[in-house]
């Protein structure tokens, strides 16, 4: 079985909640849906962010540089010419 990112947010939440340690949830997982389902760092990062008091499990905003291509230049451009992108 396989979880998305979603699904082990919330187990992250549910083990957050009843006092369970990062590295007790790392092994739960990984021991209920298999190895590298999940690693200890980023159920780290949600605690500390539960701990917090964001319990919002929604992906955050990239803080990195925003892109400098205008996307539907981009893709105009592929559809004029399909052949020099290859």
């Amino acid at each position: 079985m396989t979880l998305d990112r979603k699904q082990i947010r919330v187990i992250f939440l549910f083990e957050f909640q009843v006092g369970r340690k990062a590295v007790e949830t790392t092994r739960n997982i990984s021991n209920a849906f298999g190895a590298g389902t999940a690693n200890e760092r980023p159920v780290l990062w949600w605690f500390k962010k539960i701990c917090k008091g964001d319990e919002s499990l929604k992906d955050e905003e990239c803080r990195g540089r925003p892109s400098e291509v205008d996307n539907d230049q981009l893709k105009a451009i592929i559809k004029a010419d399909p052949l020099t992108t290859t």
